[in-house]
């Protein structure tokens, strides 16, 4: 049996601390957010696939076990950077702020997990962007 990807520790730390968690079913082509939109949840991909795009600066392919959208939960009053985009049928558990601040509470390991993920996130758009 393989160890969880850190994606998908995350995931799981989700649904065990808010199994009520809404779920959101997204079409292909269709916007899940905006640059520039105010931002109040957390994404995580359950089945399907997101494209991230950074204003021209980069692009993130992410599927299934893959999180997305931190930012606005460690920031109040968080603005989107990015675009996401469902390139394909998408189920999207989503951790609003409050959530996470419980997450945080019992569960420790969740923030070390969402940091271990956003650094790795950042180093492949770093490797990325050099070629």
């Amino acid at each position: 049996m393989a160890t969880p990807s850190v994606d998908e520790q995350i995931l799981r730390s989700m649904q065990l601390l808010e199994p009520e968690a809404p779920i959101r079913m997204v079409e292909p082509g269709e916007v899940i957010f905006q640059a520039g939109e105010h931002g109040e949840c957390l994404f995580g991909v359950l089945e399907g696939q997101v494209s991230l795009n950074w204003s021209g600066k980069g692009q993130e392919l992410l599927g299934a076990g893959r999180c997305f959208g931190e930012g606005a939960l460690v920031q109040s009053g968080h603005t989107r950077h990015g675009t996401a985009t469902a390139l394909q049928p998408t189920r999207l558990l989503v951790m609003n702020r409050e959530a996470f601040l419980f997450a945080m509470e019992a569960l420790p390991m969740f923030s070390l997990e969402l940091i271990a993920s956003l650094e790795r996130r950042l180093k492949d758009l770093r490797q990325a962007q050099a070629q």
